[in-house]
């Protein structure tokens, strides 16, 4: 517990506002920022919690560079809602809000998808308790990364 709540201290360590009152293009380069840095610290708290052997490290490490490709590119998803909302939040209308909380569920949906298709890949090169805390602590900074997002997106009028 203890490396858990160290890694997240990590994580928050980063002081790059996830979103703000931006236009898209920018919000979209802000956003690239502290993606590369918050997989950084990804990475760090992954060494810092899983207790890799060698083989296991090996085998591990580009496996989980395209699982995070794939998560980004989900990811791409549910930045072009929050963009899309928040240009058009002085003019929201109920056929967009409708829309953009479908494009929400469907980005859900893939992202589910990605982390059931490498949870397979992963229990071919870890056993499945490592499996099972490494799919624990993607959950928890992916929980603590929407939380940061959150706390900048004011909620729909």
């Amino acid at each position: 517990m203890m490396k858990y709540i160290l890694s997240l201290l990590v994580l928050f360590s980063i002081q790059t506002p996830l979103y703000a009152q931006v236009t898209g293009a920018e919000a979209r380069r802000d956003i690239a920022i502290s993606r590369r840095l918050i997989n950084d610290q990804r990475n760090s708290a992954l060494a810092f919690n899983m207790s890799f052997t060698q083989k296991e490290k090996e085998a591990f490490w580009p496996m989980y560079r395209k699982y995070r490709d794939a998560m980004s590119k989900v990811g791409d998803q549910r930045l072009d809602v929050i963009v899309d909302y928040a240009e058009n939040y002085d003019v929201m209308t109920q056929k967009m809000a409708r829309k953009l909380l479908d494009r929400s569920f469907i980005y859900e949906e893939q992202a589910l998808k990605v982390k059931q298709t490498y949870a397979k890949k992963f229990r071919k090169i870890l056993p499945e308790i490592k499996v099972t805390r490494l799919m624990q602590l993607e959950s928890r900074m992916d929980a603590a990364v929407l939380l940061k997002f959150a706390e900048g997106i004011p909620l729909m009028e």
